[in-house]
């Protein structure tokens, strides 16, 4: 499929067939794949605007001429390793995990604030944040994915894209993805919908239905994105991600429509990423949904929009029952996960703190459920407003203690 795009949305592993638009006298000697930066450089040296891409002809891996890694899955059948074990107790990573969540939104809002005054992005601040973040995730991810559960429904625009960030930071993790890539992944996550800072508010913040052309607009928002970070001088893979997270392997996404064989492992992990983030958030229009559910729903478009393999492995990376997921226990008591068994996924710790038969609050007791004496067990994940509850006062009150 070909398709005319501006050369700042040019990543490495595109096909370009031909120059379209220049301001210079530039012109194509041949077709060809861009292997590298130098490449698109050139292209912009020679005052090139616009080329035609064959999407058809895509290289399949995209990554940076310094790192060549391929990412590989882990075996199904293999136990939690080494790699998922925190290092850090919980209790000591969690005043480090809710500083730098808050640094990080603050830093989206000005960066947002910024581009829409027609300011350029500085990328300094976004890549040291990538670093925090990661190294975070390395000493306890538990800590950071606690911070993605407490939701401000009028802050969702802010949020997503950090949790997203934290996600692709602990799913690389998990996979056994190198440090660079790891970082650079974590990176493309919190920059993916930068390019909603150009889409209006009217639009963008519109609670009723969308018309076809506000739905356009909010699609541009991929572009924008790849505008965005070209001009910031981000690498391949980022901008790669900004475009592409919402591509589909059926080639039901946009903004290209591409295909299963046109999109890389990274780009399929910021697709399931992205949207698990999506349904499980807390917006003024809709309540979130439980992780469980989210990854329901992603299953059943799994065989023909995502990949079913790396599903299963970020369901693993997270956990079945992560923690500040709330739980109702067979004693018919709320209880909220206070830390995750890596050894046994199905039982965690957890803490109860209400009766749903009696409808009321009841002491805190913190249960080891994999202890061999306890009887109690978990029969499903819930949204604690079905029992007019708040699921941030819960995670506050009980895990972060505040």
């Amino acid at each position: 499929m070909k398709k005319n795009i501006r050369v700042s949305q040019l990543v490495v592993g595109m096909y370009v067939v031909r120059v379209t638009k220049s301001d210079g006298s530039a012109k194509m000697k041949s077709q060809g794949l861009i292997n590298s930066k130098a490449g698109i450089e050139k292209l912009k040296e020679l005052q090139v605007l616009e080329v035609e891409i064959d999407t058809s002809k895509a290289n399949q891996l995209e990554m940076d001429e310094e790192d060549t890694s391929q990412p590989f899955l882990k075996p199904e059948n293999m136990a939690a390793s080494e790699i998922d074990k925190p290092t850090v107790p919980l209790n000591k990573e969690l005043q480090r995990a809710q500083d730098l969540y808050a640094t990080a939104r603050e830093l989206q809002r000005n960066a947002f604030e910024k581009i829409r005054l027609n300011g350029n992005l500085d990328i300094s601040h976004h890549e040291e944040m990538a670093k925090e973040f990661f190294e975070s995730i390395l000493r306890n991810q538990d800590a950071l994915l606690c911070m993605t559960k407490l939701q401000d429904k009028d802050s969702y625009l802010l949020e997503h894209s950090i949790n997203v960030g934290i996600l692709l930071a602990i799913f690389s993790n998990h996979l056994g993805f190198n440090k660079s890539t790891g970082l650079k992944l974590t990176l493309a996550g919190l920059l993916h919908d930068i390019g909603k800072a150009r889409v209006p508010d009217e639009i963008l913040l519109k609670q009723g239905k969308l018309t076809r052309d506000e739905f356009d607009e909010i699609k541009n928002h991929t572009i924008y994105g790849a505008d965005i970070l070209s001009e910031a001088g981000m690498d391949g893979l980022t901008i790669q991600i900004a475009v592409q997270h919402h591509e589909r392997l059926s080639g039901s996404g946009y903004p290209e429509g591409l295909m299963a064989h046109q999109l890389n492992q990274y780009v399929r992990m910021s697709g399931i990423v992205d949207v698990y983030d999506a349904i499980t958030a807390e917006r003024v229009y809709k309540k979130g949904m439980t992780p469980l559910q989210a990854i329901k729903i992603i299953q059943e478009n799994g065989k023909s929009e995502f990949d079913e393999k790396l599903l299963t492995q970020f369901v693993r990376a997270i956990g079945i029952f992560s923690i500040g997921s709330v739980v109702l226990l067979t004693s018919q008591k709320l209880a909220v996960v206070n830390h995750t068994n890596y050894e046994e996924p199905l039982k965690p710790s957890v803490t109860t703190f209400y009766h749903t038969k009696f409808n009321r609050h009841i002491e805190h007791n913190i249960i080891d459920l994999a202890s061999k004496s306890e009887v109690d067990s978990i029969v499903r994940v819930v949204n604690p407003t079905e029992f007019g509850l708040n699921q941030n006062v819960i995670i506050q009150r009980i895990i972060l203690g505040i």
